[in-house]
């Protein structure tokens, strides 16, 4: 029923006359991982085929998104021990636009939508429903404030980010400012959110301040606010958050980066138009102590890291016009567990890209990172 209501939403609006301004687009992809069971040690493979058809409608003030997926994966995988545990879907949001079509003992076919809302826009405001992706915080690899949809730098998949379902509404002040509010409902009011944000302009540097109610329990709150501006040559940028959970004690979460883009003359060759971005994060709520760490809330999609203290960065450079090398390195200050993934990117042909990474977990079998297994990754991607 709740899907239904959207569902209705969008074919109502997409039928709102001849004169609505409809584009189409897409993407297929097809990726293939490589590894090992966490438990057994044996080796296997998951191959994820999947088919995404976008549409963007506009008819006056009205406007509507829609990304639908078509997805299969097969592969070895599903006899491992990792998939008897944790299995193969993703934490499902609040409305129930998924559906798994069909499941064996080597593959999963479903459809779903990764995108769909529909809204109302005007010269400086807009208003939207449905599942969206609300971007908030400066951060590059984490970010304190973004308690809807939080990302996790470790996903093989670093261009998808997960939405939310919710009412959003975003209103302009002045030349440069404006505000937001949030409300993503669910079932029942502990699991309800409810945030809004003001950002603006001060001497050339952006700002943001944020507050309201999170889905953790009946009265659990947080405030916090954002950063970014130029500085020698850079982008400076940082955000924090205070969180006030009913269920224990308060705590900080913090980040702060810089991002930084060599000239096409710069001393070192190598640095030659290489973009690095360097970012530290604190997570109060995390444990120091690897016997207490709790992958719950990440297996959940509420949390992505389970102790206190990162370092991370990132570097990109193009090798040639038409190949990109980049790279991820995360380290955990607290238990000196690292996560490193190098991938190549080449565009093969116009709107082609293939690519092949690996992504290398070091550590001991304590720590949150060494406990993983290695994986390498090819990545086939065409936009059309």
């Amino acid at each position: 029923m709740k899907s239904a209501a959207i569902a209705a939403a969008v074919a109502a609006f997409a039928a709102c006359g001849a004169a609505a301004q409809v584009e189409f687009s897409g993407y297929a992809k097809d990726f293939s991982q490589f590894s090992r069971d966490a438990y057994t040690g044996q080796s296997y493979e998951l191959n994820t085929a999947r088919l995404r058809l976008s549409a963007n409608v506009e008819e006056g003030v009205f406007e509507g998104h829609v990304d639908l997926d078509n997805q299969e994966a097969t592969g070895s995988y599903f006899q491992s021990q990792t998939f008897r545990i944790y299995g193969y879907a993703q934490p499902q949001p609040w409305l129930s636009m998924q559906h798994t079509v069909s499941t064996g003992t080597s593959n999963a076919y479903g459809i779903g939508a990764y995108r769909a809302w529909v809204g109302l826009k005007g010269d400086d405001s807009v208003a939207r429903f449905g599942r969206q992706r609300i971007a908030w915080g400066t951060g590059k690899l984490w970010n304190p404030t973004d308690v809807l949809n939080p990302y996790q730098p470790t996903s093989v998949e670093p261009d998808e980010r997960r939405g939310v379902d919710a009412f959003y509404a975003r209103q302009g002040l002045g030349d440069l400012g404006q505000a937001e509010f949030v409300w993503a409902p669910n079932d029942t009011w502990p699991n309800h959110a409810m945030l809004a944000r003001a950002h603006g302009d001060l001497d050339g540097w952006d700002w943001s301040l944020l507050g309201g109610k999170t889905a953790v329990s009946t009265a659990s709150w947080m405030g916090g606010g954002d950063f970014a501006g130029d500085l020698w040559g850079g982008n400076l940028y940082g955000e924090w958050a205070y969180f006030t959970p009913q269920a224990r004690t308060p705590y900080w979460k913090a980040d702060f980066g810089y991002d930084y883009t060599f000239s096409h003359d710069a001393a070192w060759k190598l640095a030659r138009d290489a973009a690095v971005v360097v970012e530290y994060f604190h997570a109060g709520n995390g444990q120091t102590d690897t016997a207490r760490y709790n992958f719950a809330p990440e297996l959940a999609g509420t949390e992505v890291t389970v102790a206190q203290n990162y370092f991370g960065m990132t570097v990109s450079k193009d090798v040639t016009p038409l190949v990109q090398f980049s790279a991820y390195v995360i380290a955990n200050a607290d238990d000196g567990s690292t996560f490193a993934a190098p991938t190549l990117t080449w565009n093969a042909l116009e709107n082609l890209y293939l690519s092949v990474s690996l992504q290398r977990f070091g550590g001991g079998l304590s720590t949150e990172f060494g406990r993983q297994p290695n994986q390498s990754v090819l990545m086939g991607k065409y936009y059309f």
